[in-house]
């Protein structure tokens, strides 16, 4: 959320993924990872974090962010102040009007065994696009596995 206004910088990733996950200990990886960032750009400024004391870093060599830091409370107030914004503008969209759905209309929608779907078929379809070799296929009216 803070990427939104300081923008996309990895510093900012990182800050924002831990006030995020204020009372995890975390690796360098798990915080890269999370951050959406490589482990390298992170290496080059979580010692600047940890001497900025917004990041301890424990004996295990596991990172959590420093709830007692000044500039912490106050990321934490924006944070709460941001999310009071976006929850009073879903509230001001809730008015719009939406498309209603009769359940006749539904449960056609969502029928999984309407007659006009082949379960099987979409089901290696699927399969085929993930990549994966397992496939199931209908020869003489039998059920065979195909790896």
């Amino acid at each position: 959320m803070l990427d939104e206004i300081f923008g996309d910088y990895p510093q900012i990733k990182v800050i924002d993924y831990l006030l995020m996950n204020p009372f995890a200990e975390l690796s360098k990886l798990q915080i890269a990872v999370g951050a959406e960032i490589s482990r390298i750009t992170l290496n080059k400024f979580i010692d600047d974090l940890t001497d900025k004391e917004l990041v301890i870093k424990n004996t295990n060599s596991k990172y959590h962010l420093n709830l007692q830091s000044p500039i912490v409370v106050k990321l934490n107030r924006l944070l709460d102040e941001l999310n009071k914004l976006a929850i009073e503008e879903a509230i001001n969209h809730a008015d719009e009007s939406y498309d209603t759905v009769s359940d006749d209309e539904f449960d056609e929608i969502f029928d999984e065994n309407s007659p006009d779907v082949d379960l099987i078929q979409l089901e290696n379809e699927i399969l085929m696009k993930e990549g994966y070799g397992i496939f199931i296929e209908e020869i003489n009216e039998n059920y065979v596995l195909l790896v």
